[in-house]
């Protein structure tokens, strides 16, 4: 299939690093397969890679925690996989599209690609499903499905260009339509990451001369692509990553989860009033079992010993051990401890 999307155009083969060229070595598809199995196995000895704290374990998105600077999550996120089914589709997807794009791109512009527009994926996302724990490669498997479709373009006066672009397109648009009929997926980051890969493998494509002139907008930029136009595009698509996941932080509603690492911040600081504040919009807001009302109720008996209100840090206790997961239990039950101690 590899060798079936190089043309042979004026006697010479076609890439994207330009028209000419040597083939490129594909080596980085095998490496990110080789992670994301790497992954998968080691979640799985973990407790399962659909243990949803696992997931979190070994970097999942999750929004709250990423509005507490766990930056790094966007980019972990894209080689953790939930399920079997997960890891095997997105693997076959690497396998095909991912040796295509880094034959035609080169691996150092595939590798850009890939990671960019899973990033833009992710922060997508964010913004529209934030209180999810998310997972996978499928916004950057989406963006070289889109970076190969906008080289195709470029190749439009070639009839097998042609069948290969609409081929691509017909597989996004059938796969996008199953998400939105199926739960659990996360559509979101397939239509941000192919976005971004089609605009990147657009400006990442040498100029054309096989561009249909039927294209009037893309034909008109295909002549003006240049070493510049590219470094404005990849500049524009950071700047789409940090602005998303700013707006993601802006937008993120109010939950338990973020306002008790905020409070957990503040602690950590000595500012025990602002910390109060966040962790009663915690409990006021949390809901009986969530393993983060008992850590707000924990941090709340560890103000309340602070000030000398052993009665309250007591009934707070009670809610912590209730509530809490075994680590707050555990905590709690030394903190009840120190209380004894004090009285």
């Amino acid at each position: 299939m590899i060798r079936k999307i190089l043309y042979i155009l004026n006697n010479k083969e076609i890439y994207a690093g330009g028209p000419g060229r040597a083939r490129n070595t594909v080596w980085a598809s095998y490496l990110l397969l080789s992670v994301n199995i790497l992954f998968f196995i080691a979640m799985s000895f973990a407790g399962g890679s659909t243990n949803s704290d696992v997931l979190i374990d070994f970097g999942a998105m999750y929004g709250p925690y990423l509005a507490a600077g766990q930056y790094w999550r966007l980019v972990t996120a894209m080689f953790i996989h939930v399920g079997i089914f997960h890891l095997g589709f997105n693997s076959i997807g690497l396998w095909i599209f991912g040796r295509m794009a880094e034959t035609l791109f080169g691996s150092p512009k595939f590798v850009l690609i890939y990671v960019l527009a899973g990033l833009c994926g992710a922060v997508v996302s964010y913004i529209f499903n934030p209180i999810a724990i998310a997972a996978g490669a499928s916004g950057a498997i989406f963006g070289v499905l889109g970076a190969l479709a906008a080289f195709f373009l470029t190749m439009y006066k070639d009839p097998n260009a042609r069948k290969n672009l609409y081929g691509l397109l017909g597989l996004a648009a059938l796969n996008l339509i199953f998400g939105f009929l199926s739960e659990g997926i996360d559509n979101w980051a397939h239509m941000g990451g192919f976005v971004a890969g089609f605009f990147l493998g657009y400006f990442l494509t040498p100029v054309s001369g096989f561009l249909h002139p039927g294209f009037d907008g893309f034909y008109v930029i295909n002549k003006l692509k240049n070493s510049f136009t590219r470094y404005i595009a990849i500049s524009i698509i950071i700047a789409a990553i940090l602005g998303g996941f700013w707006l993601g932080n802006s937008t993120l509603p109010t939950n338990t989860t973020t306002e008790v690492l905020t409070a957990e911040k503040l602690l950590k600081d000595g500012d025990y009033r602002g910390a109060i504040i966040n962790i009663e919009k915690a409990i006021e807001i949390g809901i009986l079992g969530d393993a983060f009302l008992g850590r707000a109720y924990f941090l709340r008996a560890l103000i309340m010993v602070q000030y000398g209100n052993f009665e309250a840090a007591l009934n707070d206790i009670g809610y912590a051990l209730v509530n809490g997961d075994s680590e707050t239990r555990e905590k709690s039950v030394e903190l009840l401890t120190e209380i004894n101690d004090l009285r």
